[in-house]
This record gives C-alpha cells, structure tokens and sequence, in this order.
C-alpha cells in the first residue's frame, strides 16, 4: 500500500476542522515556496488520507491494516518467581513476547503495552489451566496481606527498571490486582491506591501509566485510562454510572488526556447480549460493521473525538482484505490520536557550518489527543540523489507533548468549540564544522528518542520520502542552492511505509531468563466442606455507593486475625461481599457459618445469601456493639444457585459508621 504521487509547487489546501464546525475555521492556504533575506519559507500541503502512526490507532499490528500498538497480558508468576527474582526475568519474557511471526517489535515499528495480572477470573482454575498466576511464595487472592503490600511496592519498581527506559514499551496499564487487573472483585483500596500511585510515579519518568478507573488518587498522579466498554451506551451521560469513566471525563477530570492516554475496549459482546446497548444505534454489532456502516461509524469517531482517545482494542479485529472495511477503517484512523499538520516551516537558505541552524515550525495537531512521548523533532540534509541524511540531529527548543489538539467536542456539529490552534516553535541545531560544501534537501521527521533517534511519527503533510523524513526545499553550504523549491519532486506517501523501524539495544535483546530462584513456596489452600470452606487469604469485596465508603485492613481481631473493616457513609447496596470464587457454588445441605462483628453501636448490618448479586434470603440480622461480638448462623441451601454462592453483609442504608468483621467460618453440618 505505497501510494506515490507528484506534487507541484502551488497547491490549494483546506485544513480539515470537522464538519459544521462552531469556530471559524483557519484561513485558506496556498502550498507553495518563498525567499526572502535569505529565509525560505515552505507552506506544504496537507496529506488528505489516513496514517499509519505509532502510538495512535487500533490496537494491534496488521501487515496491511493500520494498527501499530499491541497490548499483552503478563502473568505476575511469569515475571517474578519469589521475591529474590531479578529484573532479567522481567526483561527476557519482555524479549520473549514482542515478537510477531517470527520478526521484533522493532523491526515492524510496533509498540507495546502490558498489564501484569495476578487473577484472570477470579476461580483457581486447574492444574493444566490455573487461572491465578501468583509467586510461589504468595498465597492466591492475598490482596490483603502486609506481605502482599510490599511486594507490590517492590514489584512496580522492577517494572520501572525493565520498562521505563526500553524503547518496545508506549505506555504501562497498571493492573495487578482484581480479576484481569481491572480494579474490580476486588478494588484496590484506598491505601493501595496511594501506595500503587506513589510507586508508579517513582518507576515510570518515561512511560504514561493508565489505570481502569477514575481514582481519585490517581487522577491526581496525571495516569491515563484504559476503559473497558469504551461507547457502550449504557456506561454513558446522563444515564450511565456517574462512578464510570465517561461521566467522570465530562464533569469532574476533564483534562486527564493532557497528561496520558485514554483508551480501552469497544464491548461487542454487550453489543450482541443486551438490548439496551441498542447496537443499531450505536456503533453496530462487530467491528467490521463499525466500520462499513457510516452511521455507526460516525457515532465512534463522536465518542473517539469526544473523549480524546488515543487507541482502541476489539475494535482492531476488523477484516483489511475488505476493501470497504479499510476504507472506513482510515477514516476512524484519522480522528484516533494526534495528527500533526505543518502549517509552515522556515529555515536559512544558506545555513553556515559550525553555526546554530534556526528552524521555525507552526504545527497544528488536527486529531484527537496529545503525542505522550518526549519524543523530538529531527532536521536533516539530505543527499539530493540518495535521498539519505548526509546529517541529522534532534532539535532544541521543541516539545511535541505540548501540540495539543481541539477541546470541548460538540456532538452536533461533529467538531470542537475551541479548534486546534496554530503551535509556534523554534528550534536549534548545530552544523557541524567539516560538512561538506554543496546542495542539500532540508527535510525534518519525528525521531524515536529510546529507539536510536530514528524517524517515526510522521506529519500529515504531503512532502515524504519513504524512511521517514520530510523534505520541505533545497539548502546550500557554501552558497545558496540554485533554486529553494522542491519543483517536479516525486513524492512517496506516508500512509504507509514499512521501511520505518527502530532499535533495542543489544544488552536488552541478549538477556535470557535468569535460574529460578530458591523459593519456599506456601502451600495452596484447598475447601474442605466437613472442616473450612472460607479461604482465609481470599479477600472480601466492598461494593458501596459513594466514594466516601471505603474498605481498610487492620490486624487487631480478638485472635490477631485480620480485620476486613467498612468505614464511611454508608449508603443503599452498600456491603462486603465474600465468593468462593467466580461461578463457584455450594451444594444443597445445611451449613454453619460463625463470625465476630463489631461496629457503630445501634446499627444492623444483614447477613444474607445471594446468588451473584440476586438476594436468595437474608439469614440473619446482627446488631452492632463498640466490642466484638461472636454470631453463629446456620442455613440450609435447597437448590443449587445458578451464578455463585456469595455471603453478604449489607450495611446499614444511611448514615455514617464503621463495620469490622474477622474470624470467619464455614463448614457444612450434618
């Protein structure tokens, strides 16, 4: 797909803003070149099509598709055996799976982004397929052990160590902890948020961290979101959860995608299961019909542009043979990210050796979001006959972070009330003293900065040579050159060039994985009914209503047991919830479960059944007293419940308090 075209010197080029837009769009330009006092000033055209830009698009890498970011879930237990591993674990399995058919990452310009997980499904699984991925020397579901939380701590900054200077990796999705590492059965609680934040920040200078939800504390550490049912309708304002990203976004963070990137997952399976998704309204049924369908196509480039999103997954698993497929798939393309459009561009006609070389740049950033990455502008002489830099270097003086794009989207005009404006820049660089005398094509590209300063990201504009550097006219060193207009100059297409790549360094590569560690690993917990069914590791759950509500881990129950306590305003469907695990169910017969409670006296929290979130019955209604309390409940289950057996503690309704249950206990009686 490498479209070539010639280019005259005068082109007529609008700037695409966005049909109906609310602003005054910018001012008719004209393509063209102009000397004068020995400034060359170069107004390109606008590439009109889509591009296949790194950190930007669909999630994933498609030979003849777009798509150049790959996200990978990484087992904890696969990067950390016990905690005497080393960090070349971590890097060598980073080796092991940036790899697509046999050719690296890098060679393909692909970027990755992992989450490291601990639970994919909240069951232990089987010995030929576990489902819990922990160090052996770590008990499944602990989130609540002090073990646990140094080991996270400890974690994070080897991740920092593998990740944060190597040039495979975008960006980091936190994970670690809930089911798939989204935060959720359970929560990190508010003590872990501050800790996991503070890690985080310290591990990654060089790389965005994203998180699933809109936390509080890490909303204040400048993380992105990764959000897993991007566009569904059912999540979004004024009807979806105000708790979810989309109403967050829209009224009370609405400037997190400054700082890093927002994406997530197009949800088809809600699509097909739920009518309320209204998928004919929306964006269809699979991605394919996304992109065909220009109703719903246009419904996901409102929601792209609405909540600046820089990529998407699931939405990546269209078909590229259909050509109507790709041709709406580059539309989508075209409003994912950045898009950086050059307005103008100056720079000497005769630039001196040895001297500072001065370009000026006005760029307008036409797409979705910022470019996250202190990546820099390159300049570059290029041979005439090789198109090949003969010199280059990266600019001073220019931040592409700070290009940013439109604000404030408006749905029914399809464009922001505040277009993207016009960024100003001047950068600097040194020629060196003993270049050599002679003609020259001036060109700039954006450089990889981790990746051996290659060029990368490419400008919308339609000067490109294939390698990606953009020439914009002629130079002279020694005297000026004949003439400073790139005339008659066959031009490649920046859509697609895959000549582009970059480099990892060697030592990153040649790492194997280290031996395994000694370990003294703890023994599995296994159910017995006729003596413990409760996991006294697995954690319990805090479903509440407000943020106000929040669950904290204490160590002083009346045998030094741990202490699961609910503290805050309580609220209607507040409570701590316990499963045996997802799906997992108690036979028929009767059972005895005995636990010590205590709390705000003159409250009653409910003891109750539920299958999944469905009430069965409520077995017990306990009054709270300021000293622990022991209650021991039996219950007969008659049918088998058809999602999970869960124990439920329901919180009183209103008010504000304190709840603390330990010691708890279940076994089946005869």
């Amino acid at each position: 797909m490498n479209h070539r075209f010639l280019v005259a010197v005068v082109v007529a080029a609008l700037p695409t803003v966005g049909r109906g837009a609310a602003a005054d769009p910018p001012p008719l330009r004209t393509a063209g070149t102009s000397v004068q006092d020995g400034w060359v000033t170069v107004v390109p055209g606008e590439f009109p099509d889509a591009i296949n830009n790194p950190l930007k698009g669909f999630r994933d890498y498609k030979p003849d598709g777009y798509g150049l970011v790959k996200r990978a879930y990484i087992r904890w237990s696969d990067i950390e055996v016990g905690a005497g591993d080393s960090v070349d674990r971590i890097v060598a399995h980073t080796n092991k799976i940036t790899m697509h058919k046999g050719k690296r990452f890098e060679e393909l310009n692909v970027k990755l982004v992992p989450r490291v997980y601990l639970d994919w499904n909240g069951v232990a699984g089987t010995p030929q397929k576990p489902e819990q991925h922990w160090p052996a020397d770590l008990h499944a579901f602990d989130y609540d052990s002090p073990a646990f939380q140094e080991r996270l701590k400890a974690l994070v900054a080897k991740l920092g160590k593998a990740w944060d200077d190597d040039p495979r990796i975008f960006a980091v999705q936190m994970g670690l902890i809930g089911r798939f590492g989204e935060h959720h059965n359970p929560a990190p609680t508010a003590d872990q948020r501050r800790s996991l934040a503070e890690a985080f920040q310290k591990a990654f200078k060089n790389k965005p961290v994203l998180v699933r939800h809109t936390d509080a504390e890490f909303m204040a550490a400048g993380f992105g979101v990764y959000y897993d049912t991007f566009a569904n309708i059912t999540r979004e304002p004024p009807d979806g959860p105000k708790s979810q990203f989309p109403w967050q976004a829209l009224n009370v963070h609405k400037d997190i995608w400054k700082r890093a990137p927002i994406e997530g997952e197009v949800e088809y399976n809600w699509q097909k299961q739920r009518p309320d998704a209204k998928p004919k309204e929306t964006f269809g049924l699979t991605p394919d019909e996304t992109m065909k369908v220009p109703e719903y196509r246009r419904y996901m480039v409102d929601k792209i542009r609405l909540y600046h999103a820089s990529y998407l997954g699931w939405i990546d698993n269209y078909d590229p043979t259909d050509r109507d497929v790709l041709a709406g798939t580059a539309e989508v393309q075209k409003a994912f990210g950045y898009r950086f459009v050059i307005d103008s561009v100056g720079y000497p006609l005769t630039p001196e050796p040895g001297k500072k070389l001065t370009v000026k740049l006005t760029v307008r950033n036409t797409g979705s979001a910022p470019f996250y990455l202190d990546w820099p502008v390159g300049v570059a002489l290029l041979d005439p006959a090789t198109k090949k830099p003969v010199w280059s270097a990266p600019l001073d003086g220019i931040d592409v972070r700070k290009w940013l794009p439109g604000e404030d989207w408006d749905s029914p005009t399809f464009a922001y009330r505040r277009p993207a404006v016009a960024h100003r820049n001047e950068g600097h660089a040194t020629l060196p003293k003993d270049i050599k005398p002679g003609q020259y094509v001036f060109a700039l590209a954006i450089l990889d900065r981790q990746g051996g300063l290659s060029p990368s990201a490419r400008f919308a504009i339609e000067n490109y040579f294939r390698g990606g550097w953009h020439p914009l006219g002629f130079v002279g060193v020694g005297k000026p050159p004949a003439e400073a207009a790139l005339k008659n100059v066959t031009f490649d297409s920046p859509a697609f060039d895959d000549s582009l790549h970059y480099t990892v360094p060697d030592k990153l590569r040649a790492m194997k994985a280290p031996p395994v560690p000694r370990v003294e690993a703890v023994t599995p917990w296994t159910p017995d009914p006729k003596r413990e069914l409760i996991n006294p590791s697995r954690y319990w759950a805090l479903d509440g209503p407000n943020e106000r509500l929040e669950k904290q881990i204490l160590a002083d129950g009346p045998k030094s047991d741990r202490v699961i306590r609910a503290t805050g305003d309580f609220g209607p469907g507040a409570s701590l919830n316990y499963t045996l695990g997802n799906g997992a169910k108690l036979d028929a017969g009767r059972y005895r479960f005995a636990v010590r409670v205590r709390g705000t006296p003159d409250r009653t929290v409910d003891f109750e059944l539920t299958d999944g979130w469905r009430k069965v019955s409520r077995e017990a209604q306990l009054p709270l007293t300021k000293d622990w309390k022991e209650h021991v409940i039996e219950f007969e289950i008659k049918a088998k419940f058809k999602e999970e057996t869960t124990l439920r503690f329901s919180l009183p309704r209103d008010g504000r308090g304190t709840f603390d249950l330990t010691d708890t206990r279940l076994k089946m009686v005869e």
